[in-house]
């Protein structure tokens, strides 16, 4: 395995660990009603990291952008946390980090999806899919908080269904550069 294998493989593993921080921290204040965004500050951290590792180790400007993209979505959301705003401030924002990030792995999605066909493609489309899917839910749930409507358990579940999805592709890229090895 070289070096920039390696950045692929860590920097996926970084962004599917931040993940499940951030579905973790989302699971605990659906079920406490609290506001603490501790975990998912380190999870959006870890995610912002790891799409930029590997968008240094991107073969083309696309795949390369996809990640930037989903980097800037974290950055976003990372910044809605740190700073004192007004509630429908900080909800705007975390609807738009969320859809920067599903932007990002569209993207993501059709490099996949142009690559050569094989078994492990098709589970890392899979996986960039779910991450889309859980995205978008969680730019909806901020959009319901904005209406006022509680729905911190939708919240958890966009959350998990991203990180299940984050969990697939680093599997993936970890069988196609066991397969490079």
């Amino acid at each position: 395995m070289g070096r920039q294998n390696n950045q692929t493989l860590i920097g996926s593993w970084i962004v599917a660990a931040g993940t499940v921080a951030s579905a973790v921290n989302a699971s605990i204040n659906a079920n406490t009603g609290d506001d603490d965004e501790g975990l998912n500050l380190i999870g959006n951290t870890l995610q912002a990291t790891g799409n930029g590792v590997v968008a240094n180790d991107s073969d083309s400007i696309l795949s390369a952008s996809g990640n930037i993209i989903q980097a800037a979505g974290n950055s976003t959301i990372i910044y809605s946390i740190l700073t004192d705003l007004e509630k429908r401030d900080d909800l705007n924002l975390v609807i738009k980090g969320n859809l920067l990030q599903a932007l990002g792995g569209l993207v993501g999605f059709s490099v996949t999806f142009e690559a050569d066909p094989s078994l492990t493609n098709a589970y890392k489309l899979n996986g960039e899919l779910l991450e889309v899917v859980g995205n978008s839910i969680q730019a909806l749930v901020a959009g319901r908080e904005l209406e006022g409507i509680d729905a911190g358990h939708f919240s958890a579940l966009g959350s998990w269904i991203q990180a299940i999805g984050a969990i697939i592709v680093a599997l993936a890229i970890t069988k196609q550069e066991r397969r490079r090895a």
